[in-house]
């Protein structure tokens, strides 16, 4: 992982600064917007739409979970983390059963 991230990383989770998330946000977009658009293709426009609307919405705690330490990479820990959140709003707005 690069530098630019950890510290970024670091940030937020030691002193919860705005900027270093709002740049993770930025970065992180990219590996988001694959699974946004495989669950489109899946469930239709309608529930990519409402990802497309709540992804941001957990993003703070979810990255207040990761752990540098562990070594698991980000792009999967960002991509495992989001398939299972965005099942969740799936299933609570019934596009799962």
């Amino acid at each position: 992982m690069n530098e630019q991230l950890i510290d970024w990383i670091t940030r937020f989770q030691r002193e919860k600064d705005i900027d270093a998330l709002a740049n993770l946000k930025d970065y992180c977009k990219d590996m988001i917007e694959p699974l946004i658009i495989e669950f489109t293709e899946k469930y239709g426009e309608d529930a990519g739409e409402l990802l497309r609307l709540k992804w941001d919405k957990r993003f703070y705690f979810i990255f207040t979970k990761y752990q540098l330490n562990v070594g698991l990479p980000l792009d999967t820990f960002v991509k495992n983390t989001y398939r299972f959140y965005f099942m969740q709003v799936l299933r609570r707005a019934g596009y799962i059963n």
